[in-house]
């Protein structure tokens, strides 16, 4: 029995589309079939939504204001189709109730055909899971299907999409996991993000500070920086990864920590997390000292509405771009360059990059990952790593870079700014940021590195 509520994530888009075409005729219940990918580790569910079918008329036996029917063979070559593809495991039937204004719930016809359907499944199918989505004009209702003590159970689900604006309200489902922040205790428009309400909108606000999980992998220079922003911003549901320690050199622009942090050798995640807390101490911080490729971080990654990546390694880009596409979450990668020659600045810049799940671009299709860099990262002690620092491919492992706290909060509040615009819709979207600070400062679009991507990527499936 599932001991969280399970999510299921839509691609970029794809929900509004989905209730647009089913909801454009109110005359008569409408279908369609979605299939989709489970993960499930220890108590957490996610089905990643990879496509929509919808059914033809010819596909239908009946379809009226109050009932539909569907041909059998029509479900059954979308589960034909399912096997011999291979990497869709889970049906979701979406129909609507064009009847309902709002307050939609499944019908007791809607409860018997799915308990029965669910049975049939189970007793002919292996490994095939199911769901399903009823839709009024206003809202919607969702339910996974489990097999327990030899009988079908539906547990409620929740609908998860990639920005705000496609959310749409369920009965079923309260925003925020009952805990007061410091938010809910002195209001919005008159605790300390009384300011940020005037800027960024109430309704922005309250889905910030009760509906959002953020993980930032990476907690250095930058990330350090991140974590800061969105705290200030209103998010208080933070899980902080990263596994390296505080030395010396990074006093110059790690926020929160301290001279006396350093000498002990501090973790960076304990430290930033305690700094955090004293600015909201109602803030839910979770310190991970681990690299993101730690398995038992799933179910922590798992909650997360959002990952930025903030790290200078290219293997732990690469892993985190590969959880985000895997569990159809949300990624947000920023990163700093300072290029030094003959004592002198060559270049300093950044960029902030915005790949969802559904928008058809990645790091690994951009080019912002680098497979040589990669091996060598994975496991620097290893003869590959050695082989590749002796023949030049690859800098030495430990040669430490240039950095400065300027270049990082400027690329730090771009990243915060860009993930809070996903909330207002203040810009228009844009994959890619750029910052430079060399013949003079600029901030702009690089639509050239979008139009020049890999196509048909194998970890986005662009």
């Amino acid at each position: 029995m599932p001991e969280t509520t399970p999510l299921i994530r839509f691609p970029q888009s794809l929900f509004p589309q989905l209730r647009n075409r089913l909801l454009e005729d109110l005359s008569r219940e409408s279908f369609a079939l979605l299939l989709g990918k489970r993960i499930t580790v220890e108590d957490r569910t996610i089905i990643k939504v990879l496509s929509v079918h919808y059914p033809e008329p010819k596909d239908y036996i009946s379809q009226g204001n109050a009932e539909l029917r569907l041909k059998r063979e029509y479900i059954y070559d979308r589960l034909v189709a399912m096997q011999q593809n291979g990497e869709a495991d889970t049906l979701i039937d979406v129909h609507t109730h064009p009847f309902s204004a709002g307050g939609v719930f499944f019908s007791a016809v809607d409860d018997s055909d799915e308990r029965n359907f669910h049975t049939w499944l189970h007793d002919t199918l292996k490994d095939i899971h199911y769901a399903s989505i009823v839709l009024s004009q206003s809202d919607y209702s969702a339910r996974l299907w489990e097999w327990e003590n030899e009988k079908p159970v539906a547990y409620t689900a929740r609908i998860k999409t990639q920005i705000v604006s496609e959310n749409w309200p369920s009965p079923d489902y309260q925003s925020g996991d009952g805990k007061k922040s410091v938010s809910d205790v002195d209001g919005l428009e008159n605790g300390f993000l009384a300011r940020s309400v005037l800027a960024l909108g109430l309704d922005s606000l309250r889905q910030i500070t009760t509906d959002q999980t953020i993980g930032v992998i990476g907690v250095g220079g930058l990330g350090s920086i991140v974590a800061e922003n969105l705290v200030h911003s209103g998010f208080n549901r933070l899980h902080l990864i990263d596994y390296d320690h505080i030395e010396l050199t990074n006093l110059n622009r790690i926020v929160g920590a301290y001279y006396r942090d350093a000498q002990q050798q501090r973790l960076k995640v304990v430290t930033v997390k305690e700094h955090l807390e004293l600015i909201n101490p109602q803030a839910k911080v979770y310190a991970h000292p681990t690299g993101i490729e730690d398995p038992s971080l799933l179910p922590s990654i798992m909650q997360c509405d959002w990952l930025l990546v903030t790290t200078d390694s290219h293997y732990s880009r690469f892993k985190s771009q590969e959880i985000a596409v895997q569990m159809g979450i949300p990624l947000i990668a920023s990163g700093v360059n300072i290029s030094v020659e003959n004592g002198q600045v060559t270049d300093m810049s950044g960029e902030v990059i915005i790949a969802r799940y559904g928008d058809g671009l990645c790091l690994n299709c951009l080019g912002r990952i680098n497979p040589t860099l990669i091996a060598a990262e994975r496991n620097p002690e290893s003869s590959i790593a050695k082989e590749l620092v002796r023949k030049g491919y690859v800098a030495g492992l430990e040669v430490k870079e240039p950095a400065v706290k300027t270049l990082n909060a400027i690329l730090g509040a771009m990243t915060v700014d860009v993930l809070v615009n996903q909330f207002t819709l203040r810009q228009e979207h844009r994959p890619i940021v750029v910052y430079e600070s060399n013949a003079a400062m600029a901030i702009y679009e690089d639509t050239a590195s979008v139009k020049s991507r890999t196509q048909k990527c194998h970890s986005c499936n662009h």
